[in-house]
């Protein structure tokens, strides 16, 4: 704007000396008008050059570019910080959408991996019962009905890990006391421990009365029994077993942390922990803790699992 109206002053000028017959001056005045068209010129070409930049950069989802927003004009100042920051948002969604895709193809892989497997015995089984009937009477007809029954609930099981999976609510905040939420979870895994023949003595719950948590308790509740469930697997068949669950403060945000003293994580498979339908249990479907872990995150937090091989391990949900 400044050089704009310089060019405009100097125009007028030019023409006030040609006017007043003083040919000099207005030589000078119009060559610094030049100049001043020129610097414009520059100017205009150098904000047409960064937004063809941005534009290219967009069309070939190059994330990488960025910009000067060294300028005496504060209006283009602010415009190429925005495209700066425009940019750190697109490379934040690309990148996103990358992750997400990995995921969503590893997990069609084992669908269709876990699928193919359950379903071919009960179409061979299906197509040996019509080709031969007389094979199936009274016992060998009961067994093969249990083995259709029971491949078809394995497939059901799956079918529900999988929309656990993709159906991940978003979280509805609310101020929470630590204590009253950890009363939510005592009562949420009544019966746990029995079931697997352990007394409920050995869960042991500690939480401040001046902790708040900012959660879904709903979610969280739901992470709480993931976590406290495994935790009560792995000392099923330790002696003397134990489980601690605590809800604290970590550098003034808030943290619970779920400990154990079974017989920790095989290191073999520590580093899949967290992928989708990983499990070591021939009952489980290998979500929870991949769902617990999402569910951590979009709270603003996370959720990080530490353990050694024969001394148990620790869960901790790092809230924001």
């Amino acid at each position: 704007m400044l050089l704009l109206c310089s060019i405009v002053v100097m125009s007028g000028m030019t023409a006030a000396l040609v006017v007043s017959d003083r040919i000099a001056p207005a030589i000078l005045s119009s060559l610094a008008a030049v100049i001043l068209c020129l610097m414009l010129w520059n100017h205009v070409g150098r904000i047409k050059l960064m937004a063809w930049t941005f534009g290219r950069s967009l069309e070939e989802n190059d994330t990488s570019a960025r910009f000067d927003t060294a300028s005496d004009d504060p209006v283009i100042q602010d415009t190429l910080a925005s495209f700066n920051r425009c940019m750190v948002s697109f490379h934040k969604v690309t990148m996103d959408l990358e992750t997400r895709k990995l995921y969503y193809d590893r997990i069609l892989k084992i669908m269709t991996h876990e699928m193919g497997n359950a379903i071919t015995p009960v179409l061979a089984l299906c197509d040996d019962i019509r080709k031969h009937p007389d094979r199936y009477r009274g016992e060998q007809l009961t067994e093969a009905i249990e083995l259709i029954d029971s491949l078809s609930h394995g497939i059901n099981r799956f079918l529900k890990a999988y929309y656990t999976l993709t159906h991940i609510p978003e979280p509805q905040l609310v101020q929470v006391v630590a204590s009253d939420f950890m009363s939510r979870v005592r009562r949420l895994i009544n019966g746990e421990p029995q079931m697997r023949g352990i007394d409920m003595d050995v869960c042991r719950f500690m939480a401040s009365e001046s902790v708040t948590l900012n959660i879904d308790a709903d979610l969280m509740g739901q992470v709480m029994v993931n976590l406290i469930r495994n935790a009560l697997d792995s000392v099923a068949s330790v002696d003397d077993p134990q489980v601690t669950v605590t809800i604290s403060l970590s550098d003034g945000h808030p943290c619970i942390i779920v400990e154990d003293n079974g017989a920790g994580i095989d290191p073999a498979i520590r580093e899949n922990l967290f992928q989708p339908f990983v499990t070591t249990k021939p009952e489980g479907s290998g979500v929870g803790l991949y769902v617990s872990r999402q569910i951590a995150r979009r709270h603003g937090g996370d959720l990080r699992l530490f353990a050694t091989p024969g001394r148990g391990a620790t869960a901790v949900v790092e809230l924001r």
